[in-house]
């Protein structure tokens, strides 16, 4: 509800630290709100990401007037006189917050922005035995699993694989292909290995996602603590943004950082996270890398325009290269 405000409150608390808790704050900021304070039971925000970025971000977060309190949540909330206007509308009653420390915040407005569930209760998955309720669950065709005759399928964020308005795009256009090739009598699963029209796989492993904040963190593919657990061997590089020509010429002031995550074995990047302004457009070449499976060396050929954002690949690369050297 918070995307359809019409009135600005003066103060809100935001309950949460995710993406959609830290957009919300950057926005609410700007557009005018007070005494904004997030309130996030976790140690840092963004948990999803690489450490640096929720630590940019909250920085920022608190340079702006916002203040960021983490470790804490609410325990109670009380409200009387609360008028029911619709969403987006004030509700012209203040609210006292008792937290799980004791202390007390008054606001006007309370965002919750602290997960979400799929809405599937009762779209009818019951009719073909599933259970209702929850995440639907899918294979790498967006083919419901459980439902007899492979007819079924899914997509967006009811599969919960990644809730993101262009990977359900994405996941629609697979889906459209395997669709037409059971149709025509020549779908395979064997097909479907590797980077295929007919499977998500390669797409899902290198999911990209930028989250509008100030700075703005766009990411592709695994974190160094995801490639991890996952059992892949890896070797981390890291590189000061501000040290760019082409941020420069962006914002005197500059901040950010960005970090590639490669996969020792294949010497093929499975990673990479970005922070800073304007990095958005950064993220599709790690995607492009991620998905290809691109080696550091051919990498390493791809030459970035000067002066733009991009030469972060040819410092990073350049970094990575003169460690493994000390290391040979």
């Amino acid at each position: 509800d918070v995307t359809n405000v019409h009135d600005i409150p003066r103060r809100a608390a935001i309950l949460g630290g995710g993406v959609v808790a830290c957009e919300a704050a950057t926005w609410l900021r700007g557009l005018g709100v007070e005494e904004l304070t997030i309130l996030n039971r976790g140690d840092r925000l963004l948990p999803s990401t690489e450490p640096f970025a929720g630590e940019l971000v909250a920085q920022s977060l608190r340079d702006s007037g916002v203040d960021v309190r983490l470790g804490r949540t609410i325990a109670s909330v009380e409200r009387t006189g609360a008028v029911d206007s619709g969403p987006g509308f004030s509700r012209r009653a203040e609210a006292v917050l008792t937290l799980d420390d004791g202390s007390t915040l008054v606001v006007d407005e309370i965002i919750v922005a602290a997960g979400r569930t799929p809405n599937s209760d009762d779209i009818g998955v019951g009719a073909v035995g599933l259970e209702a309720g929850g995440y639907i669950e899918v294979d790498d065709q967006m083919t419901v699993r459980g439902v007899e005759g492979e007819w079924l399928y899914a997509i967006g964020d009811v599969t919960g694989r990644a809730l993101l308005t262009h990977m359900g795009k994405y996941q629609a256009r697979i889906v459209g292909e395997v669709i037409a090739a059971r149709a025509a009598g020549g779908f395979d699963a064997r097909d479907a290995d590797g980077v295929s029209e007919l499977s998500v796989a390669a797409g899902h492993g290198a999911v990209p996602q930028v989250t509008f904040t100030n700075p703005e963190v766009g990411s592709a593919g695994r974190t160094e603590a995801q490639a991890r657990d996952d059992g892949i061997d890896v070797e981390t590089v890291e590189y000061d943004m501000a040290s760019l020509a082409g941020t420069y010429v962006l914002r005197d002031g500059y901040v950010g950082r960005a970090k590639l995550v490669v996969d020792r074995a294949t010497d093929t990047l499975v990673g990479a996270t970005f922070v800073g302004l304007g990095i958005a457009e950064l993220v599709h070449s790690a995607t492009v890398a991620v998905v290809a499976k691109t080696s550091m060396a051919t990498l390493w050929h791809v030459v970035p325009s000067y002066p733009t954002a991009s030469e972060i690949w040819l410092r990073l690369l350049e970094t990575l290269r003169t460690e493994r050297r000390k290391t040979a």
